[in-house]
This record gives structure tokens, C-alpha cells and sequence, in this order.
């Protein structure tokens, strides 16, 4: 897996939560889908995003 940087991933994280919230402003369960996805199937994306992002 390729080294992406600490800064360059934090911005996209930011940018996808920005767009899920304009998202949201849209009668469509978008965000409350994935996080029940996420809650659900514990994918490993997440989990590999999530210590990537804390383990700095």
C-alpha cells in the first residue's frame, strides 16, 4: 500500500465529509446509510483510514 501524506489525506477526509453534509441537505439518507454500513460490515477501509489518520 502506498504512503499517501498525513496532510493530503486529512484534506480529502475533510472534502468527503463537506460534500456528505451538502448531501444531507437533500432528502436522501446518505449519510446515515453509510454510517450504518459502516456499523454493521466493519469494513477494513475504514478501520486502515481511521488508524492511518490517528496514527500520526
Amino acid at each position: 500500500m502506498s504512503k499517501i501524506p498525513f496532510f493530503s489525506k486529512l484534506v480529502f477526509c475533510i472534502l468527503l465529509l463537506l460534500v456528505l453534509i451538502a448531501l444531507h441537505i437533500i432528502p436522501l439518507p446518505i449519510l446515515e446509510t453509510l454510517i450504518l454500513y459502516v456499523m454493521i460490515f466493519r469494513p477494513p477501509w475504514f478501520k486502515n483510514l481511521v488508524d492511518q489518520l490517528y496514527d500520526r
